[in-house]
């Protein structure tokens, strides 16, 4: 039982570091239920509509989809927190040089991620119950559905940790084998829920066949976790001085973006942000091959479908690619933040610098999901250059929002590598959606009516949107100003 002691601190420590939170900010916790419980709400309300409206044959989501979706948004949500807690935190050598097996640490480490994941899928599943029984929704929630979604949280969860452990390891021969090893597993899970079109009992039996899978994979990958922790926080080593990244006109913001960019680099964090984007881009391309022409929607919807599938991705990428790094700017510094603090360089000069850092991947998010599913599509010319300008403002917008936050409340709990606490991150999240629905429908509602004006404004938002990212720079930087370096 030695890896309950690992999950009973790692929970209690967290738990203390919640309550502190909520002590200091008691409005942060009360919008987040009331946007936790819209957000319900919200999802029962579409999922009531599509059931009374029907959708065309081409779009119809099964039961199996559903499982499949959650079971694959959890191995992502999985793999990034195992990633920040079992592989990344270079405070794990006190745990690995305690007197306990490899097994117990990533058991511990995998029930503190299951335990609060779950945690919230208790809170949605029970909002719910009672929104459908209180307003009468016409939403089917059947116990079978109800007892897959709960195992295909765990085993997508359980997934996501192995993959983390595996696409750790020391070299990319070993990773790649290690990957390639974990997808028949992925693939049993895919064939069983969507590609066979399987009815609920069909789909719950696969997610019971698949959990007990996932689970000895966790127990599998603990005898890499050495390796995968040496391998992420040793880094890459240089033996030679190599020529500046990315060239600027101040000398000290240079420097400090080039040590910005390198540290990323170093950290597999650059690799990682890129494969992220490119996954997406992918995704994206797959579900016009899969989907094809949006056949039996309104003609007036129809043009609509893939432009709104690509506004999607720029939000997923821009809020997980820029927001969610400009948050843990500061924060991830944790006790190292004395050694820039102690620089002859000005406030603005280090956010000027790490804001620059983080904003290097936005022309990735135009490159790998803006422009694939136009071109293939065949889309017109202006809706092409309509796309790029929001994408680009969004860019802006977002990574303005992350810096904003991240200068605000910096965290610097050394278990989340700078992140906020998920109350904070579901927070700016649903903000970050907001932004991003003004951001990308005011200039396309204006482009429905006037191509060229369209585009204008497009342009003065992307301007707006540029402004925004200097003010919060600059508000980041007076908080950077008065933080006490501990």
């Amino acid at each position: 039982m030695r890896f309950y002691a690992v999950y009973a601190a790692d929970v209690v420590d967290a738990a203390r570091a919640l309550a502190a939170r909520v002590t200091r900010r008691k409005s942060g916790a009360i919008w987040f239920g009331i946007l936790f419980a819209g957000s319900v709400w919200l999802a029962l309300r579409l999922g009531e509509i599509a059931l009374t409206v029907g959708l065309p044959p081409t779009l119809e989501i099964t039961p199996g989809t559903l499982l499949f979706m959650a079971f694959f948004a959890m191995l992502g949500k999985g793999a990034v927190d195992a990633y920040h807690r079992a592989i990344r935190p270079e405070s794990l050598v006190f745990l690995l040089a305690q007197p306990m097996s490899r097994r117990s640490v990533a058991l511990g480490k995998f029930f503190t991620v299951l335990w609060f994941n779950l945690a919230f899928l208790a809170g949605a599943l029970g909002l719910a119950v009672a929104f459908v029984a209180a307003n009468r929704m016409q939403v089917p929630l059947p116990w079978e559905f109800g007892a897959g979604l709960v195992l295909a949280v765990v085993a997508g969860l359980a997934s996501g940790f192995t993959l983390a452990v595996l696409g750790s390891l020391g070299t990319w021969r070993r990773k790649a084998l290690g990957l390639a090893s974990y997808a028949p597993v992925i693939a049993f899970v895919y064939l069983g829920l969507e590609s066979s079109a399987p009815s609920l009992g069909q789909a719950l039996a696969t997610v019971v066949a698949a959990t007990p899978i996932a689970l000895c994979g966790v127990l599998a990958s603990s005898d890499f976790l050495i390796e995968a922790w040496n391998s992420q926080t040793a880094g890459r080593r240089r033996t030679k001085a190599s020529r500046t990244i990315l060239r600027l006109p101040e000398p000290k913001l240079e420097a400090l973006v080039d040590a910005e960019l390198r540290t990323m680099a170093r950290k597999r964090q650059t690799a990682l942000t890129f494969a992220t984007i490119a996954v997406l881009g992918i995704a994206l391309v797959a579900l016009f091959f899969l989907v094809g022409p949006p056949v039996g929607l309104p003609p007036r919807f129809a043009g609509l479908f893939y432009p709104i599938v690509i506004a999607m991705g720029i939000y997923v990428a821009a809020a997980t690619q820029l927001a969610v790094p400009g948050m843990a700017a500061i924060g991830k510094e944790l006790d190292r933040l004395w050694i820039l603090k102690s620089l002859l360089v000005s406030g603005t000069t280090v956010v000027q610098a790490k804001t620059i850092a983080i904003f290097v991947s936005a022309p990735a998010v135009v490159a790998a999901v803006v422009l694939p599913l136009p071109l293939l599509a065949g889309f017109p010319a202006m809706v092409t250059a309509l796309l790029v300008i929001l994408a680009v403002s969004t860019c802006f917008a977002l990574t303005a929002l992350g810096i904003w936050v991240g200068g605000r409340h910096p965290n610097f709990d050394p278990n989340t590598q700078g992140l906020p606490d998920s109350i904070e991150m579901y927070n700016v999240f649903l903000a970050a959606l907001v932004l991003a629905f003004v951001v990308l429908a005011g200039p396309a509602q204006v482009y429905g009516r006037d191509h060229v004006l369209g585009l204008l404004v497009a342009m003065l938002v992307a301007d707006v949107a540029a402004l925004l990212l200097v003010l919060a720079t600059r508000g980041a930087a007076r908080r950077y100003e008065v933080l006490e370096a501990g």
